[in-house]
């Protein structure tokens, strides 16, 4: 099930646009819905949005990065008492 028909707060967000994370990457909204309602999922987005030395990696489209902000905003309206301090929030677990 995609990310959209999953979470309704963010098939508002979308409104009757696709996501773009549901459309071009499976295996990030699996990862997503894995950790979804859990703490991890601030460590899980740290990995996929910071790129480090050794890794040579493209990074995500503008409409992508914006896909997962908002859904890290929604996880923490929805899940309040996983959220963690700001200095921890992309720290690497």
């Amino acid at each position: 099930m995609s990310l959209k028909n999953s979470i309704k707060e963010f098939k508002v967000y979308l409104g009757d646009n696709d996501s773009q994370l549901d459309l071009s990457y499976p295996k990030v909204v699996e990862m997503i819905k894995l950790h979804w309602g859990y703490k991890e999922i601030y460590a899980y987005v740290n990995k996929l949005l910071v790129v480090e030395k050794e890794r040579n990696r493209r990074g995500f489209p503008l409409e992508v990065i914006q896909e997962i902000y908002t859904l890290l905003e929604i996880h923490e309206k929805i899940f309040p008492a996983t959220k963690i301090s700001p200095s921890d929030k992309f720290r690497s677990s």
